[in-house]
């Protein structure tokens, strides 16, 4: 009974709440969408309505992206029940100071904003995804985000922020998302690069996803007991994997950096967990050594794309028990410089559903023969021998897959050997034509007839005729 009774309240209160929400005052949010001031311009808002969960409700969502628009221009109090409030792409130079119990999204990407100061977010304290990137932010005070308890989203990337204050997102409580990327000079914060990134910039333990790509970062701490999930550090200046990383980390993207090579030693902070590793654009790449990989038993992807000085893969990359990697089932090596494969991979290769060979300049001889069993479309093609250069991997018979019977090096001395052969033959040639007989030199007659006899020139005779 009392259960029942529970049930009509609950039910009562939502038919309630959306008779309250159709009696939404449409003249305000015509007013608001539609200023007067602005009425067939480019500075008029778009909005539309649309039922919510749990209950139905209508929320409204304002686009005002690509206005024109200036922080003057926009009004402070927005309509009930704004739901998101998008204003990128205009010329604002600061964010404008808005008024909404309502408001979840707020995007105000793509204008000219240079600082964040405090008190921007009072009014607007139940936010749970805001975003700021793509602007010239230089400077954000201590106190910006200390009404924003319930922001689960910051973006803050494609921005020129150089230091990041102490404790600086210490009342983001329940923040899930947090992207510094593209804050080319983040890396001039004090402790950023020595220090508990955690703990000294206040970020939520329970964060799941942080991307810091193009920090100009040589090394990053993080604690190892939280549940970050997902961590991006693309396009830095990191030599090797940062040596504490959480253990519960499944997708690291470390493409873009300078490493040389990939070694267990690199990999060893790594969590078995862990299940996407992303090694591309690597512009100082050139192997991929033994036992590389060999802890990490949980990967599902790997990608090696566009990391072109990459010339060695190991064929002992995942350890002499392959066994061991049950559910790894993507391998990209689009354009690297590997050309061949040991067949101490097979194993590992055939258990995948996407191998991407496209634009490897693959050695189609013995030794890679039997990459025509594996039953997959990898894009490949022969780059050698001459012959085989530019047909696919599906079109060659694997008759084609040949070796030469000699090594090259046996060749190579048959035609030195050849050449040296020639040498003496012309030698002894040239020996056998000089006139020297048995080391008796024959000396040639001078006589009256030879072209060597002597001349003797008289005087002319009509010279003393006077």
């Amino acid at each position: 009974m009392i259960c029942r009774q529970l049930y009509f309240v609950i039910l009562t209160l939502a038919l309630t709440r959306c008779v309250i929400a159709e009696g939404i005052d449409e003249f305000e949010l015509e007013r608001f969408c539609y200023p007067e001031q602005h009425k067939n311009t480019r500075k008029s808002c778009e909005c539309s309505n649309e039922d919510s969960p749990p209950w139905g409700i209508r929320s409204i969502n304002i686009d005002c992206s690509y206005k024109m628009m200036k922080t003057n221009d926009f009004s402070e109090v927005l309509p009930l029940y704004v739901n998101t409030l998008d204003l990128s792409w205009n010329k604002m130079d600061e964010v404008p100071t808005l008024a909404s119990d309502s408001l979840r999204v707020l995007n105000v990407m793509h204008n000219n904003i240079t600082a964040l100061t405090n008190k921007k977010f009072v009014k607007v304290s139940n936010l749970r995804e805001l975003y700021l990137g793509w602007n010239s932010i230089q400077s954000i005070e201590l106190s910006t985000f200390d009404e924003l308890a319930q922001v689960q989203v910051l973006d803050l990337s494609h921005n020129n922020v150089h230091t990041l204050g102490l404790q600086l997102f210490r009342s983001l409580i329940i923040l899930e998302t947090l992207d510094l990327s593209w804050n080319r000079l983040l890396n001039q914060t004090e402790g950023i690069q020595d220090q508990d990134f955690y703990r000294t910039f206040g970020v939520n333990t329970k964060l799941k996803t942080l991307r810091m790509q193009a920090c100009s970062l040589r090394d990053l701490v993080l604690p190892e007991k939280v549940p970050l999930i997902k961590l991006d550090l693309r396009r830095n200046l990191l030599e090797k994997i940062p040596t504490k990383l959480p253990i519960t980390l499944e997708i690291l993207d470390i493409s873009a950096n300078l490493f040389q090579n990939i070694s267990s030693v690199i990999t060893a902070n790594l969590s078995s967990t862990m299940s996407e590793l992303l090694v591309e654009d690597m512009p100082r790449l050139q192997s991929v050594e033994e036992k590389a990989f060999e802890t990490l038993i949980g990967l599902k992807k790997i990608s090696f794309q566009n990391s072109r000085r990459l010339t060695k893969f190991s064929g002992n990359a995942f350890g002499s028990d392959v066994g061991r990697f049950p559910v790894l089932r993507t391998l990209i090596f689009r354009g690297t410089s590997i050309g061949s494969f040991n067949s101490t991979l097979e194993p590992i290769f055939k258990q995948l559903t996407e191998l991407d060979f496209n634009g490897v300049p693959l050695i189609c001889d013995c030794e890679l023969v039997w990459i025509k069993d594996i039953q997959l479309e990898t894009n490949g093609r022969c780059y050698n021998p001459s012959q085989l250069r530019g047909e696919p991997l599906t079109s060659v018979d694997k008759s084609e897959f040949s070796c030469p019977q000699w090594p090259h090096w046996v060749g190579g001395l048959f035609i030195f050997g050849l050449i040296l052969l020639c040498t003496v033959g012309i030698c002894a040639v040239v020996m056998c034509l000089r006139p020297n007989r048995g080391g008796v030199i024959l000396r040639r007659h001078v006589g009256s007839g030879s072209p060597y006899a002597r001349v003797t020139i008289e005087p002319n005779r009509q010279e003393n005729y006077y």
